[in-house]
C-alpha cells in the first residue's frame, strides 16, 4: 500500500487532514511535508525529519498557494513519475463525482464539491468546498476553485486560473490561462490569458499569483 503525504501544513492542509484522513479517504497517512532549503521535511507524530523519498509514496497538494503548489510538484517530479499511483485524485466522502466526468491525476475535491455529467478535468486542480463544475465543461490543469465557485455547462477553462469565493462563470464562456476572478464576480464574457476580473471589469496583468485559501 502507498503511504500518502499532504504537501503543506497550513490551514488548508489541516482542512484536508480532517476531511480525508479523519474521514477515511486516505487510509495510510504518512504526515505533512514542507519544503525547507529546497528539501522536503516531514512533520508527523514522530516529530520533524528529512523526508526519505520511499518508492511507495503518494502525495496530495494540501496548499492553495499557487506558487508553492508548483514548487512542490517541480521538486517531486524529479523523483517520482507523474502517474496516478504517486498523485492520486482525492475526493471527499461528501463530494459528488459524476460517473461520466473524467479526471486526470492529482485533483482534490473537498466536501460538497461537485462535477457533473461529461465534465473533462485535467490534472492538479483544486475544487474547494461547494465548488461545482457542471456538464460538458472542459478544464485544463492547475486551476483553483475556492468555496462556492461555479462553472456552468459547456465552458472551456484553461490552466492556472484562480476563481474567488462564490464566483460564477456562465455557460459557454471561455476562460484562458493564468486569470484571476475576484470573489463574488459573475463572468459573462470570454477572458484570454493573464487577466484580472474585478467589479465587472477585465484588465490585463493580474496581481502576483500569491492567493492563499
Amino acid at each position: 500500500m502507498y503511504k500518502t503525504y499532504l504537501l503543506g501544513n497550513g490551514g488548508y492542509a489541516q482542512e484536508c487532514f480532517e476531511q480525508f484522513v479523519l474521514g477515511g479517504v486516505i487510509q495510510d497517512f504518512g504526515g505533512f511535508l514542507i519544503l525547507k532549503n529546497n528539501k522536503l521535511v516531514i512533520i508527523n507524530e514522530e516529530g520533524v525529519d528529512d523526508f526519505k523519498y520511499p518508492d511507495k509514496s503518494s502525495f496530495v497538494l494540501g496548499t492553495g498557494h499557487r506558487v508553492w503548489r508548483k514548487k512542490f510538484l517541480e521538486h517531486l517530479f524529479k523523483v517520482y513519475e507523474q502517474d496516478i499511483n504517486h498523485f492520486p485524485n482525492i475526493v471527499a466522502n461528501e463530494a459528488h463525482l459524476s460517473q461520466t466526468s473524467r479526471l486526470g491525476i492529482g485533483n482534490v475535491l473537498n466536501c460538497f464539491a461537485m462535477t457533473n455529467a461529461n465534465a473533462d478535468i485535467g490534472n492538479f486542480n483544486l475544487l474547494n468546498c461547494y465548488a461545482s463544475v457542471h456538464h460538458d465543461v472542459r478544464m485544463g490543469s492547475h486551476n483553483i476553485f475556492t468555496t462556492y465557485a461555479t462553472v456552468l455547462g459547456y465552458c472551456n477553462i484553461g490552466d492556472d486560473n484562480w476563481l474567488g469565493n462564490a464566483t460564477t462563470v456562465t455557460q459557454r464562456t471561455n476562460l484562458g490561462n493564468d486569470n484571476t476572478l475576484s470573489s463574488g464576480e459573475h463572468l459573462f464574457d470570454d477572458m484570454s490569458d493573464r487577466q484580472f476580473f474585478k467589479s465587472g471589469v477585465i484588465v490585463n496583468k493580474p496581481p502576483k499569483n500569491d492567493n492563499i485559501i
